[in-house]
């Protein structure tokens, strides 16, 4: 799962300008990669305290927010 968030986070994160100019590109992807692994580790191990389709939403816009 992480790889996969990885390979997908790679397509949006963009270093060359906009809010991330000057990050290193893999200290983003590895920030995002393993923050939205925690959020679903937080899922399950809270008994899934919001449906799939909140977390799925919200986890997106953060993602839009943030990126």
């Amino acid at each position: 799962m992480r790889d996969y968030l990885i390979d997908e986070v790679k397509k949006e994160v963009n270093v060359a300008e906009g809010k991330n100019q000057g990050f290193d590109q893999g200290v983003i992807i590895q920030f995002v990669a393993s923050a939205l692994v925690g959020l679903v580790e937080w899922w399950f191990a809270n008994n899934r305290p919001v449906s799939q389709k909140v977390l799925a939403e919200q986890m997106g816009r953060l993602l839009e927010r943030n990126l």
